[in-house]
């Protein structure tokens, strides 16, 4: 099951941050690929998520629940789609310039675009966690300041990637 952690800092309070990601509303503008959010109840969403695969448009419809909550110190949520399950660990803990948040992922493709979900899964997750880290600096105030480091280390894992992939011969 690929996975994947970030952590970065961010220039609010927890109990203002908790706030924000517990609006469905308002976290899911800065979740990159998210459209048509509707709100089931207080701790269920359903939502559709773009994400390109080559130059085809790839649209999961996806349930979130929110499993269990620590106000404000995290919550565990799980989403699902037809071809894939997502555990999502949220922990904020306060330092000096606000918050530091940490979010760990767990992707798990199922049925036959279990590969593609994966493979996709472990190309843009660096990718996307840089860029909701750039949409809640914009959101409350500056950038944090491990987003420059994320978008280097990006570049760094998607060159390696090609050329694991690249140099692994076909088994046709």
């Amino acid at each position: 099951m690929p996975r994947r952690e970030a952590r970065f800092s961010v220039s609010a309070p927890p109990e203002a941050l908790w706030r924000f990601i517990r609006d469905f509303e308002s976290l899911c503008t800065c979740i990159p690929g998210v459209e048509g959010l509707q709100r089931v109840d207080d701790r269920t969403a359903q939502f559709t998520v773009e994400e390109k695969v080559g130059v085809v448009p790839l649209r999961v419809a996806l349930t979130a629940r929110i499993d269990n909550e620590d106000p404000p110190r995290g919550l565990h949520a799980v989403a699902r789609a037809e071809h894939l399950d997502i555990d999502i660990d949220v922990r904020l803990a306060p330092i000096e310039s606000g918050t530091e948040l940490t979010t760990l992922f767990q992707v798990a493709g199922r049925g036959p675009l279990k590969p593609v979900v994966d493979r996709l899964f472990e190309r843009r997750a660096t990718e996307r966690a840089a860029q909701f880290a750039e949409c809640l600096a914009r959101r409350f105030g500056r950038e944090p300041p491990a987003a420059t480091e994320v978008r280097a280390r990006v570049s760094w894992w998607r060159r390696l990637w090609r050329r694991l992939v690249y140099s692994i011969p076909s088994s046709r």
